[in-house]
């Protein structure tokens, strides 16, 4: 799980370098990957998404994501990782999801860090925009 985790995170890095750090398409870029990974929700239980959740409102949403995962049957927790690693499969709805985001907004900026800070800002707040505001919060470095 830590490695797929470790690959989501790696592939949001990637996306967040080709994204424009505009401030007028912080927003929309925000809905749209709140969009996108909202599409998992239908393959991940109720109590999965309750971690998501929990890691989105954290301090340190790593620690709080790991810990809840930990705490969830070993079948639920595989269902989660499927839908994580269906982010990476070509031709998956949340794939194509992110590569039409990624034609919409790609541009040059190059400050990774400060483009996932204006995300996080963005989706905060966001009713049903758990999953995204948990995973941009475990691609922070402290």
């Amino acid at each position: 799980m830590k490695r797929t985790l470790n690959f989501i995170l790696f592939l949001l890095a990637g996306y967040m370098i080709s994204c424009t750090s505009s401030e007028s398409n912080t927003e929309e870029m925000a809905n749209g990957m709140c969009n996108c990974f909202n599409k998992m929700k239908d393959s991940i239980p109720a109590e999965a998404i309750a971690v998501f959740e929990k890691a989105a409102v954290a301090d340190d949403a790593k620690t709080a994501f790991s810990d809840g995962m930990k705490n969830l049957p070993l079948e639920t927790a595989q269902k989660v990782n499927a839908a994580l690693m269906s982010t990476a499969k070509a031709g998956s709805p949340m794939n194509n999801c992110i590569k039409e985001l990624d034609k919409k907004y790609k541009t040059n900026s190059k400050n990774q860090e400060e483009m996932a800070q204006k995300m996080i800002t963005a989706l905060k707040g966001k009713k049903d925009c758990a999953i995204m505001l948990a995973l941009m919060k475990m691609n922070l470095k402290k």
